[in-house]
């Protein structure tokens, strides 16, 4: 049985992870038109759960919100066994969910459909803010300076 401390830990990783990539999201979309088009017409609830916390990322209608709690029927759910380790091994490399699932960190569960388009709305953020940090490095804005002048 987990300590109070180790449930408020998992909890603070679970909603921060949650609030985080839907704050992320919300910029993207404000600022990427392929981004918006990606989500136009995707109706979706995605379930993240710890222990007995629940939060949900809710597409629908173009819009993107989060809630806290349980859905009777998410369309996919992610239950982070492990949240702090979870949240080690993605720092350490955030591309390697396959060992998230093989070490026994998180489970999943749902249509992968689902687990594919969240995949490439994440991969639509990562374009969007390498091309933004790219965009303002020194070099390239020597580089526009000069084509300019």
């Amino acid at each position: 049985m987990k300590s109070i401390t180790d449930r408020a830990i998992d909890e603070a990783v679970l909603h921060g992870m949650v609030l985080g990539t839907w704050a992320a999201f919300r910029l993207v979309k404000s600022r990427s038109r392929r981004f918006r088009n990606a989500i136009d017409s995707f109706d979706a609830t995605y379930q993240f759960r710890a222990g007995s916390t629940g939060r949900r990322l809710i597409f629908s209608g173009g819009r993107i919100s989060t809630r806290m709690g349980f859905s009777p029927s998410p369309d996919y759910e992610l239950v982070l066994i492990d949240p702090l380790g979870a949240l080690r091994q993605l720092f350490k490399n955030p591309d390697d969910m396959i060992r998230l699932l093989m070490e026994n960190k998180i489970d999943q569960r749902g249509n992968n459909y689902y687990l594919f388009k969240y995949g490439y709305l994440l991969g639509l953020c990562e374009r969007f803010f390498r091309e933004s940090i790219e965009k303002y490095t020194p070099s390239s804005i020597m580089r526009r300076i000069r084509d300019e002048g």
